[in-house]
């Protein structure tokens, strides 16, 4: 760690010039702390603009997107969506993970935050996904001809409830919800009698 002494030195040595200064000339500082004020919010503004998102690191901006727009949409999106958000999510958490082993300890607080960050918007999606596959579910065993549209290209998943349901076999169908959707026992055996 660097030392601070000249940082120290320097506001000894110039913090009584500066002082003098700043009490003979306030009238100039004042217009140009308003001007760099004005610099400063033209310069937040411009962290809005596309230039500004090509220089963010991939990860970064995929984060924002999910917190401004992704997680809004959840429930619009079929399973093969939520999936794709599932692994891209679970893809960042291990990149961050990696790049925790191999960098400095002093980059660990960063590290958990962006682990965090990232774990609490899997949660959500995983979340989502089990709701709504227990929603799907629910509607097919109470209507076998309903044909879902949310789980597009999860048809062999249809197929063996299916076969559950017309077995007859209510325990295998139960423990069959309660792998897919982590819903409680007697949540699924109140919903599904």
């Amino acid at each position: 760690m660097a030392s601070i002494k000249p940082l120290v030195d320097i506001v000894k040595t110039q913090g009584p010039t500066v002082t003098k200064f700043v009490k003979q000339n306030w009238k100039e500082i004042s217009g140009t702390a308003s001007f760099v004020s004005t610099i400063g919010s033209g310069l937040k503004n411009s962290k809005n603009s596309d230039q500004y998102k090509e220089k963010l690191h991939y990860r970064k901006l995929r984060y924002s997107e999910y917190k401004t727009k992704i997680l809004r949409e959840l429930e619009n999106k079929n399973r093969s969506v939520l999936f794709d958000y599932k692994l891209e999510v679970e893809q960042f958490i291990q990149q961050i993970n990696n790049e925790e082993r191999s960098e400095l300890v002093v980059k660990k607080p960063l590290h958990s935050k962006r682990l965090n960050n990232w774990n609490a918007i899997l949660i959500q999606i995983e979340d989502k996904i089990s709701a709504k596959d227990y929603h799907e579910y629910l509607i097919i065993y109470n209507n076998p001809d309903y044909q879902s549209t949310y789980f597009e290209r999860y048809e062999a998943q249809i197929l063996k409830f299916k076969e559950l349901i017309n077995s007859g076999d209510i325990a295998k169908l139960y423990e069959y919800i309660l792998t897919k959707t982590n819903k409680s026992i007697d949540v699924i055996k109140r919903d599904f009698s």
